[in-house]
């Protein structure tokens, strides 16, 4: 039995034994079933209003491990419906262990590397992208909260730089003094050693304590030039992804130590969009959506849906309540740069940021936080659909909303649910949604309930 089919089989389990605990017979005449049946309804032909609008605000960085990023992206696209966004990295190596051994070593290279996280990428990935290694001026308090339009200090002085084509599938074969090595997918940006000339050369204190190395060392700057519609992502927390010293002492050649970007330090990235001349551009002025609204993945533009006239159901108990809505492509070379964004969630808008609705924190709290599990499509699902090539090429997302559309009938919440992409700030992909306007895909609002006395 699959994981899949246990969690299946699990649910199924706890309803029949919740219906043999019953252990009092109970009589039930058909005239009871008929009243009940009767008062069981269905609604789909709700007045649904989309407003695409800014994001306020989005962390990229906080002490809460929950709310560091997973996918660090670097790049910058130019979008034909969404304009321009770029991205770009902070981050600390630091020393995991003692270092005493680079005190007065002699170094061979300095080499960045950055291991490929696929889910970062995005655009054109088949022509040459440069990458820039600044060093940063200012330390950081990891306790503080960082959010996406903001930056750090740096020298201005370039540290190092690689252009390449990307190639996030490919191994790397690492020759070294004794043997080849094959190693992960990564990037590996070589560094300027007279800029790096001093590192041997500290107190011993740096060597051995993080925070007198941070103090010395604030961090690394990592942005992308030249290419205009590339978007990468890197796992910073993959041991991989790490700045390597080479070095020989006065009694042993050939030596390395890597300093790594583990959690308790600064990473973050700055993100900038610009969307002026687009689609999103006109549907960001003030009034509903008509034709299409728009989500977008990093600091990009969210929708927010209104549902105008839910009480017009009378006085019911909602069963189950289900969106149903359609992504869309204007061409191939869309779809094959821009794709769709993979999951999308239902959020209310918190204090600072979004939070999840409850919907979805019920299926990430039973699924452990993984989206492609079935379970987790049983629950609230948001993924894309298979596109289907048309004209015009569509591709469905459903989702479940019982708990937040009850909350909002009841008056307990806001009338407002906001759709962004799952792990936003991790993902660079768009989505282009058909709106109440369109004849065949407008989204619907699906609501079985029942009639109250």
């Amino acid at each position: 039995m699959t994981g899949n089919n246990r969690l299946l089989f699990s649910l199924l389990s706890i309803i029949a034994l919740w219906g043999l605990s019953c252990t009092k017979p109970v009589l039930i005449g058909a005239d009871f079933l008929e009243d009940e049946k009767a008062d069981l309804r269905f609604r789909d032909d709700f007045d649904l209003s989309f407003f695409t609008e800014k994001t306020d605000s989005l962390i990229v960085h906080s002490n809460n491990l929950s709310q560091q990023l997973a996918t660090y992206l670097c790049g910058n696209i130019a979008d034909p419906v969404f304009g321009k966004y770029s991205a770009e990295i902070y981050a600390q190596p630091v020393i995991t262990t003692v270092a005493s051994a680079l005190r007065g070593a002699t170094l061979d290279s300095v080499v960045l590397q950055l291991r490929y996280d696929t889910l970062g990428l995005f655009g054109n990935l088949e022509e040459p992208v440069t990458l820039e290694v600044y060093r940063m001026s200012e330390n950081p308090s990891f306790n503080m909260t960082y959010y996406a339009h903001q930056r750090f200090m740096t020298t201005g002085e370039l540290l190092g730089s690689k252009t390449f084509v990307p190639q996030p599938f490919d191994s790397v074969w690492l020759n070294k003094p004794t043997d080849t090595v094959r190693l992960a997918p990564h990037v590996r940006i070589p560094l300027d050693l007279s800029l790096l000339a001093e590192f041997t050369q500290q107190d011993s204190m740096v060597y051995t304590n993080q925070t007198a190395f941070l103090e010395y060392f604030n961090g690394l700057h990592i942005r992308m030039t030249t290419a205009q519609n590339t978007m990468l992502g890197f796992n910073l927390l993959n041991s991989l992804s790490s700045l390597v010293f080479y070095y020989d002492t006065d009694n042993i050649e050939n030596l390395e130590f890597s300093l790594l970007f583990p959690t308790g330090t600064i990473k973050m990235v700055h993100m900038e969009h610009d969307y002026t001349g687009t689609p999103v551009a006109q549907a960001l002025e003030e009034g509903a959506e008509n034709d299409f609204w728009y989500v977008q993945g990093m600091s990009g533009a969210t929708t927010r849906l209104e549902i105008n006239n839910l009480s017009s159901l009378g006085n019911v108990l909602i069963n189950r309540a289900e969106l149903e809505f359609y992504g869309t492509y204007t061409d191939e070379e869309e779809q094959s740069f821009y794709p769709g964004c993979r999951y999308l969630v239902t959020q209310a808008k918190g204090d600072s940021t979004f939070v999840y609705s409850t919907d979805v924190v019920t299926a990430l709290n039973y699924t452990s936080g993984s989206t492609g599990l079935a379970a987790y499509k049983l629950l609230f699902d948001g993924s894309a659909g298979e596109v289907v090539s048309g004209p015009p090429a569509v591709y469905k997302y459903t989702m479940k909303v019982t708990s937040q559309v009850r909350e909002i009938y009841r008056g307990n919440k806001e009338n407002a649910i906001y759709f962004n992409p799952f792990s936003k700030g991790d993902s660079p992909g768009r989505s282009v949604i058909f709106g109440p306007g369109h004849p065949q895909y407008a989204p619907r609002l699906k609501i079985h309930y029942t009639l109250l006395p």
